[in-house]
């Protein structure tokens, strides 16, 4: 035992201010680490902050800017009460993409809805 007692192990002198350092330093230690943690995971997870996949995956991105006739308070629903309806024109290219039309009922739908009428139905039913 030396001449300060047992519990004296840095030579008596009472650091004061120290322990308050040291505890802080500790918390932010272990927050710092949990940050790390959760970014670490997130990236080899693919998160995003906003619950979307990050990079080129699929998953809920910012939407692009629209491209045909901007939809919005103009049909009827006030600004800001969800999203906007899908156009005629978005279901119709839609429907091509997928397969459900030919390219002939593709144009002839979007004439017709560009003048305003009706198209008639398709003469043949579509191939399966």
């Amino acid at each position: 035992m030396g001449p300060y007692g047992p519990l004296r192990i840095h030579g008596g002198v009472n650091h004061g201010w120290f322990w308050v350092f040291s505890g802080v330093t500790m918390v932010l230690f272990w927050v710092v680490l949990l940050l790390v943690i959760v970014l670490l995971v997130r990236a080899l997870t693919g998160r995003s902050r906003w619950g979307g996949r990050s990079g080129t995956g699929g998953g809920a991105r910012l939407a692009a800017p629209p491209t045909g006739p901007v939809q919005g308070p103009a049909q009827g629903r006030p600004q800001g009460q969800g999203p906007s309806p899908i156009s005629a024109e978005q279901v119709l290219d839609e429907r091509l993409a997928r397969g459900d039309i030919d390219v002939d009922d593709y144009h002839r739908r979007l004439a017709a809805l560009r003048q305003g009428t009706v198209p008639p139905p398709p003469t043949t039913p579509p191939s399966v």
